[in-house]
């Protein structure tokens, strides 16, 4: 007869192994479905409320460091989706906009993500959706706080 044991409580395994499966999922059903990636998603989609935004704001935006938001940019700017343009007084801060290709194609990512979203949540209450959402916004403002207290 097998020992009932109690549900894992290890939060961060279960956010770990969640995380894993859930990109894995947004990858191919935008890549299916939009074309791109969730990374350029991403810059899409944080463009089209922060256009012509610098790039190290974009990096934090989206969660990614300097050369991994430059070689992203490069690449978007290849298929062209943005574009660099000049900004600020002196003229050698590069700042990031969407083409109008990058605006439609920001519109095919939003409506994949409203149906991944849809996909996601099925199951949950608002009330139980607002609750995770609660959590993945204070998680890290927790752990950046408190990191070196125990």
């Amino acid at each position: 007869m097998a020992i009932a044991r109690p549900i894992d409580r290890r939060l961060f395994f279960w956010f770990d192994r969640a995380h894993t499966i859930l990109a894995k999922e947004a990858d191919q059903f935008l890549s299916d479905n939009s074309g791109i990636g969730s990374s350029q998603a991403s810059v899409l989609t944080y463009l089209g409320f922060h256009d012509g935004c610098g790039l190290s704001e974009l990096g934090e935006g989206i969660g990614r460091n300097n050369p991994a938001v430059t070689g992203l940019i490069n690449r978007m700017e290849q298929a062209g989706l943005v574009k660099r343009v000049h900004g600020g007084l002196d003229g050698r801060r590069k700042r990031v906009q969407l083409t109008d290709e990058g605006w439609s194609k920001r519109e095919q990512v939003r409506e994949d993500y409203r149906i991944f979203n849809e996909r996601l949540t099925r199951g949950l209450t608002q009330t139980e959706t607002d609750a995770v959402l609660k959590f993945l916004t204070l998680a890290p403002e927790n752990l950046s706080k408190n990191l070196s207290k125990k």
